[in-house]
């Protein structure tokens, strides 16, 4: 089998990042024909040396252009399946749409949704398909509106006809609402680590450092908690300084990250917005690390064994369970370790990816 995979970008940041890597690494390990083709490419980035790696910069684009997708046309016709994942250019969609011969994942809102990702400025859920929307309640300005009220429908015009993966049932019941009811659901895959010998002296705070995150009412419980276990905060964004008395440890590839969730007592997962997936609370779970998460979204379909679930904005619940595993280490333990065989059992790739498989084999 002959397979191109395309993005818009390949990097180390970011679990669609990361379970892009891995699918690529699947498939060369399959004993694929396998090329890559991506707008921009981080340098830090490796892949498997039998991989071919090429620039199209017009993959990059988040608006329709045709520019600069000119080498496009030759690795589309070679292919047998063509992968694309974060692909925003309408017009590059439409071209790869066009073969007949297209699996397209969509693990970001801007396919169907010009605002804050299905999150209403008071935090809640959109529950109001695109085409029947008022977005002025997100997005004020009537020009930038209508621009981008625009461009999301010829982006969700574009993927008509492909062979749709998402990584949770959430999206599929989001794209449903706007007439692409025929999603397949493929979780991204996280392998189980070792049973813990340790139990984690400490917290941690991970991802990006924004509002709609819920990063501050994390924060904020685990003050009024009265701070039991040291506060560690892995990431980057406009709150990362906000948070006294944590310690701030900055953006950390991916092995220093998951070494600090791995040592840790509980991984926090505020999120109020509609997360996609939310792939970092897997990988928590996977090493035995237990979260409290506030789900949303595609949260729902792994906060199950392993979580203690709290509601999106209850500071009080999220502080009562910080106290709870800080006080109860054994508790903690016995719940990672659920956790973790949760993961074993239904998010390993030995599950998932002959589904991917079964996707490139239909075609």
């Amino acid at each position: 089998m002959k397979v191109l995979y395309l993005a818009d970008r390949l990097s180390t940041r970011g679990g669609a990042d990361l379970h892009f890597r891995q699918i690529i690494e699947w498939a060369h390990g399959m004993g694929w024909w396998v090329n890559l083709a991506v707008g921009r490419i981080d340098p830090e980035v490796q892949v498997p040396e039998a991989v071919e790696l090429i620039r199209v910069r017009g993959l990059a684009a988040s608006t329709a252009t045709g520019s600069r997708l000119e080498s496009l046309g030759p690795l589309i016709e070679s292919a047998d399946v063509i992968h694309a994942q974060n692909i925003m250019n309408p017009e590059a969609l439409r071209r790869i749409v066009s073969t007949g011969k297209a699996v397209v994942t969509v693990q970001d809102h801007r396919v169907f949704c010009p605002g804050m990702g299905k999150t209403l400025p008071d935090g809640t859920r959109c529950l109001i398909a695109f085409e029947n929307a008022d977005c002025s309640v997100c997005l004020a300005d009537e020009a930038y509106r209508q621009q981008l009220e625009a461009l999301t429908a010829e982006r969700l015009e574009a993927l008509r006809g492909a062979a749709v993966v998402v990584l949770s049932h959430y999206m599929a019941e989001e794209l449903a609402a706007v007439g692409l009811g025929d999603a397949v659901v493929i979780p991204p895959w996280v392998e189980a680590g070792p049973k813990r010998k340790t139990i984690g002296k400490t917290f941690v705070l991970a991802g990006r450092m924004v509002r709609h995150k819920g990063v501050l009412d994390s924060w904020q419980a685990w003050t009024e908690a009265g701070r039991p276990l040291q506060m560690k905060i892995v990431g980057e964004g406009t709150l990362a300084q906000k948070f006294d008395g944590a310690e701030y440890l900055g953006w950390l590839d991916q092995q220093r990250c998951q070494a600090e969730i791995s040592s840790a007592r509980a991984l926090f997962f505020p999120s109020f917005w509609q997360e996609p997936f939310g792939m970092l609370g897997i990988e928590a779970l996977a090493q035995g690390t237990p979260v409290i998460a506030a789900p949303s979204g595609g949260m729902d379909d792994w906060v199950d064994a392993g979580c203690i679930r709290v509601e999106p904005g209850d500071v009080p619940a999220f502080s009562d369970a910080i106290s709870h595993l800080a006080e109860d280490p054994e508790a903690a333990f016995a719940l990672g370790e659920a956790g973790r065989a949760m993961v074993g059992e239904r998010f390993c790739r030995r599950v998932l990816a002959p589904r991917l498989e079964a996707v490139y084999e239909g075609l």
